[in-house]
């Protein structure tokens, strides 16, 4: 009793130590990920520069999300895309939304995170690099992404990897842009992801409209707009009606690309999107201008001049809109007008281009900054690591002498009661296996008994029917005898009794004729299974005539019963029967019976030791 105490107190507290140190690793491994963490968002709040309602939004949730406990990977890595990143998407500035994604993506790397966690950072990282013309950069990303989603069967995920990928190279290789792109359509057609399947058709009708086959891209548009709900997605659904009706206006089918732009006007108006406007009122001029419809087109040139370009904030769409109107005004030969706004499209493009060559600049310089970045926070991050593990490595080392001084003391406490209770089990195990082999050889010698009786049963009912045939003919032949008889008494002048007679004795031995032993084989294997096969394998090429001898001698007949069956004399019969004992190369010392009985035992496959009574006078 005494031991069993110690034991039970040293187990208690082996688990107390086991779920401290446990804790204690927990404990660690959270506070660095906290650490990282809340680094990490620190520093994508300080690249937020401005001071609108939607940057302190995002501060706040970045505020938010620090001062929580460490969030899971995957959490973490959704608000970085969804709240962060989609910010500086917005905000066109690309190159902040790589220092952040980069940042992630190396702490999440060097903690071997789940790679389908990777994945979600992944994209749009490469979308990232794709947005500032890192072009390489990008596609190492994509195809980073590429590799997790088909080693774990993602198949949405490699749908839209594949989309991505064709987008990237549309600008340089139409052909593989387009090659990705039906990647794509094929997975998505089978998982029915409509909205991906949206995408996908606007990108081959974009794909179409740059190879000029408008047909094509017109059908991959229409197909499009089938793929998305008005209610559900408006804006891509009034924007593609927009693409359909400048489709239909390359083709020639003016009233139907009109139809189709002031159905989009009417949606943009509501929304105030002034850059989505443009585009349309420039493609009405142009749609009005064929149709021959002057005054409609000079309404939409005078809604751009002096509504439009007034509310936009867009530089890019200003050019694109002034250029347009130049060129109207060109055709309408107001030149003054028209050099107006070419003169101010110029300056417009002049600063874009200077703009768009500083912000690639500023992009590269933060790109190169963030690669310096980068390094520093890796080597800071071995560091940590490096820490940590040394400190596991000390806490680990005194965990394994604790726990092994612990085993050994166990050990010796309980070796000689698990040695006892060993000898204990096998000697049970010993007396109970004997146990078992003397009931299953009481269950076998139950079963070779009732089989045993069995078998005498079966051959004495098959006996029985084998006497009571041979009675039934040695009456049959008795009667024949007599009319045989009364056929010789006869006066032979009396043809019709005689032939009668006649054919009452051959009706008779029709009765009984001496092939018939189709419904005594037949009892008869019901008895003796594969009798007739193992007489083959006891003497290859014995005769039909003596596998019937031996199975008669077989069931104990006697020689006259023999006789009596078959229609044969006595002699006969013993004559097949010395030839037959020849045949089978039966012992002097040895009836067939028993020669029989003991070979077809040697023969039985489940080796059932049954024996055939024999009768001593049939020899």
């Amino acid at each position: 009793m005494q031991k069993i105490r110690i034991k039970y107190n040293i187990t208690t507290c082996i688990i107390w130590f086991a779920v401290s140190v446990l804790a204690l690793c927990n404990t660690l491994s959270a506070a660095t990920n906290d650490t990282l963490q809340a680094k990490i968002l620190k520093n994508s709040q300080l690249l937020i520069d401005t001071q609108d309602s939607l940057s302190k939004r995002v501060c706040f949730a970045i505020d938010s999300m620090a001062q929580a406990p460490a969030q899971s990977d995957s959490n973490f890595v959704t608000f970085l895309t969804k709240e962060i990143g989609e910010y500086f998407r917005q905000q066109g500035q690309q190159s902040k939304a790589i220092e952040v994604f980069s940042d992630a993506v190396d702490y999440l790397e060097q903690k071997e995170s789940d790679p389908k966690t990777l994945l979600k950072l992944y994209l749009p990282l490469g979308a990232a690099f794709e947005e500032v013309g890192l072009w390489s950069s990008a596609m190492e990303y994509y195809h980073k992404a590429l590799r997790i989603a088909q080693d774990n069967d993602m198949q949405g995920d490699i749908a839209r990897i594949y989309n991505n990928i064709g987008a990237a190279y549309y600008p340089t290789d139409i052909e593989k842009s387009e090659e990705y792109i039906n990647k794509s359509l094929k997975i998505n057609s089978e998982i029915g992801d409509k909205r991906e399947l949206f995408i996908n058709y606007n990108n081959l009708a974009a794909i179409n409209v740059k190879l000029k086959n408008y047909d094509e891209a017109l059908d991959y548009a229409l197909q499009a707009l089938q793929m998305i709900n008005e209610k559900n997605h408006p804006d891509m659904y009034h924007s593609m009606q927009c693409n359909i009706g400048s489709l239909y206006l390359q083709k020639g089918d003016l009233y139907l690309a009109i139809s189709y732009i002031n159905n989009a006007m009417e949606f943009f108006k509501e929304r105030h999107n002034y850059s989505e406007l443009v585009t349309i009122y420039s493609l009405l001029i142009e749609a009005y201008e064929k149709a021959g419809l002057q005054a409609k087109a000079n309404e939409c040139a005078q809604e751009i001049e002096n509504g439009l370009l007034l509310k936009l904030s867009n530089s890019e769409v200003e050019s694109k809109a002034r250029i347009t109107l130049s060129e109207f005004y060109q055709r309408n030969n107001n030149y003054i007008k028209a050099y107006n706004h070419l003169k101010e499209a110029a300056v417009l493009k002049d600063s874009l281009v200077k703009a768009n060559d500083v912000r690639k600049v500023n992009n590269l310089e933060r790109i190169y900054d963030n690669e310096q970045k980068l390094r520093e926070n890796a080597k800071t991050i071995n560091e940590m690591q490096i820490s940590k593990l040394e400190t596991d490595r000390t806490v680990t080392v005194i965990i394994i002498v604790l726990i092994a001084l612990i085993i050994i003391i166990i050990f010796l406490i309980t070796l000689s009661q698990l040695q006892q209770k060993q000898h204990k089990a096998n000697t049970q195990l010993a007396e109970h296996q004997i146990a078992l082999q003397e009931k299953e050889k009481e269950l076998q010698q139950i079963k070779e008994q009732e089989l045993n009786k069995l078998i005498d049963r079966k051959n004495r009912e098959l006996s029985g029917y084998a006497l009571s045939y041979t009675k039934g003919n040695e009456f049959l032949m008795q009667l024949s005898d007599e009319l045989k008889q009364m056929l010789l008494e006869l006066n032979p002048r009396d043809k019709a009794h005689q032939e009668q007679l006649r054919n009452l004795i051959a009706r008779i031995k029709q009765h009984c004729a001496p092939d018939n032993w189709q419904e005594f084989k037949y009892y008869f294997e019901q008895v003796h299974p594969s009798f007739y096969d193992r007489l083959d394998e006891i003497s290859p090429g014995i005769t039909q005539r003596q596998k019937r001898l031996c199975a008669l001698l077989y069931i104990g007949l006697s020689t006259k019963e023999i006789s009596s069956i078959t229609f044969r004399e006595v002699r006969s019969i013993e004559s097949a029967r010395n030839r037959l004992r020849k045949k089978l190369e039966v012992p002097a010392e040895e009836s067939i019976q028993e020669y029989l009985s003991r070979k077809l035992a040697e023969n039985n496959p489940d080796n059932i030791n049954f024996k055939i009574q024999p009768n001593e006078t049939n020899e």
